[in-house]
């Protein structure tokens, strides 16, 4: 179980990142679904804010799931109960 949640844990975390990092050149982040309309983006140029207050908060949550799944993978944490 160790094993599985950090590889999920590292996925997530550096798919955040890597989501992060590539928003520099696309100008926009991805945040979630707008109904039918498609998935809800947040653009730099419109909203610069609120683009880079996002910005800040996908990046510290990658960096944390990828630290946490590498501290599971070293027996520094526990890993999450499955209850």
């Amino acid at each position: 179980m160790v094993l599985f949640q950090s590889v999920l844990f590292l996925v997530l975390g550096l798919a955040l990142l890597i989501a992060t990092y590539r928003s520099l050149a696309s100008g926009f982040l991805p945040f979630g679904s707008n109904g039918f309309k498609g998935r809800l983006e947040i653009h730099r140029s419109e909203r610069p804010f609120f683009y880079w207050t996002i910005f800040a908060a996908y990046a510290v949550a990658g960096a944390l799931l990828a630290g946490f799944s590498i501290a599971l993978l070293l027996g520094f944490a526990h890993p999450l109960p499955l209850r």
